[in-house]
């Protein structure tokens, strides 16, 4: 299976990488089997996530410190329009394109099985996507031929689409009849169709807390969703690379010949203030560099699963939500849950409970104040989710951690020199385009979640 993925990649995504052409091209296949196209779609997800995006939003949480090269870009806050590019155009090209394919065959075809999946992964494209570049192209994307030039939609309505789109997954999964169901080619779940209902509530969660500046509402809906969630991390939505020829996590690989980025030292620092006992886990130091640190073991070995979602983020989910719904009892107690499974993981069972419990003793007590107590549960979070996108969505939408930005990084795309909310667009979109939007915004214009 996994050479099959190789051998497909290469013939799927040996395409051009902006969007115009590859609506264009009459080579993407629509026709090979669903069991075929579901893998290196599953692989391109994470693969971008932990690639790129890895890169853009570590340095932007100030967990990661780019120090030369296309990282020190990000850390002046100064990145390459074109080269932004590699992972919008990876992100449609090698999931967006082929999803729409699986969705759309899987109905046609009496499988709905296939269709609920893709709609999954479609719903965690499109998250990573919005929640990059704000406005992208959603409803006329992945048209083909019919609509070379598809429109931007708003970020409101991505979201509105996004709920839309696990709905109908939960439902299709939920479905018993279903021609072809995913099986082995199903690298993330191996055809395990209640981990897929598990991982689309927690989505639906992720998504209506990523707005809590938009309504106040969207934490008691969210609870709703999360006790249909994943019920233990053995669930995780995850990729499990096989850490072998081309199947190595993206996070690893780019630190076996890279050393253009290391560890913040900030991250580092608050570790260290609050005696945190994972830090020995969460970092390895890089050889002949005077300490520099990397991302350790549990994070960026080559055979480390990416996680795209999993049960230690929807234990700080729930605590949020508890929080915002003054249940500050039920929030103290998911967030200690939170934290022993994320030391437990990180340490593979070498933090002791007496560590855990020292920790949360000194350092996690809610007092029922709204904004130290979501100052705790974010910090808490930001912590145990690092190398995934949610610190720098969090600290975007809550101000936590309290980070200061870095310094020369007034550029022409970042005019105030504060910290990035978004990402700027592609070169290849501003160019041939024809419905990009009349004004380029900087990284400093907010989107809709961050109004």
């Amino acid at each position: 299976m996994k050479r099959l993925i190789y051998t497909l990649a290469v013939f799927l995504f040996a395409v051009s990488c902006d969007l115009e052409e590859i609506n264009e091209n009459p080579n993407v296949p629509i026709d090979v089997p669903l069991s075929t196209l579901l893998p290196p779609t599953q692989k391109a997800i994470a693969d971008v996530q932990g690639g790129q995006l890895f890169r853009i939003n570590s340095i932007y949480s100030q967990q990661m410190e780019g120090i030369s090269g296309r990282p020190l870009e990000f850390e002046r806050y100064n990145p390459s329009e074109l080269f932004v590019g590699n992972g919008w155009s990876d992100l449609y090209v090698g999931s967006v394109v082929n999803l729409k394919i699986l969705q759309d065959r899987g109905i046609r075809e009496g499988s709905p099985h296939y269709s609920g999946v893709a709609k999954v992964l479609q719903a965690q494209a499109f998250g990573l996507l919005t929640d990059t570049w704000g406005d992208v192209p959603f409803f006329q994307s992945a048209q083909g031929a019919d609509e070379l030039n598809p429109s931007f939609d708003s970020q409101e309505a991505i979201y509105d689409a996004i709920q839309v789109l696990l709905d109908e997954a939960i439902s299709e999964l939920q479905l018993e009849e279903s021609i072809l169901t995913p099986g082995a080619d199903d690298i993330i779940y191996n055809g395990n169709l209640e981990n897929w209902i598990a991982a689309a509530n927690l989505l639906k969660a992720r998504y209506l807390m990523h707005t809590t500046k938009r309504s106040a509402a969207v934490a008691s809906e969210a609870l709703v969703f999360l006790e249909q969630g994943l019920n233990s991390s053995s669930q995780d939505f995850q990729y499990p690379y096989l850490g072998t020829g081309e199947d190595n996590n993206p996070i690893g690989g780019f630190f076996e010949s890279n050393e253009t980025m290391i560890v913040d030292p900030f991250f580092i620092d608050l570790m260290e203030s609050l005696d945190d006992p994972r830090i020995s886990f969460a970092f390895d130091v890089l050889p002949f560099t005077g300490g520099q640190r990397k991302p350790g073991e549990y994070f960026g070995s080559l055979d480390a699963p990416l996680e795209l979602a999993g049960y230690t983020e929807q234990l700080f989910l729930l605590a949020e939500a508890r929080h915002r719904t003054s249940d500050t009892p039920g929030a103290q107690q998911a967030l200690e849950e939170a934290i022993t499974l994320s030391m437990d993981e990180i340490s593979d069972g070498e933090i002791t409970q007496e560590e855990i419990d020292a920790y949360i003793t000194a350092n996690v007590k809610l007092t029922g104040v709204f904004e130290s107590d979501l100052e705790i549960i974010i910090r808490e979070k930001y912590i145990a989710l690092f190398t995934t996108p949610e610190p720098w969505t969090d600290f975007r939408r809550t101000g936590y951690p309290q980070l200061e930005p870095n310094e020369g990084g007034v550029s022409g795309s970042n005019p105030n020199g504060e910290i990035p909310r978004r990402l700027i667009y592609p070169q290849s979109e501003r160019l041939r385009n024809q419905n990009f939007p009349s004004v380029n915004p900087s990284m400093q214009d907010r989107f809709w979640w961050d109004e």
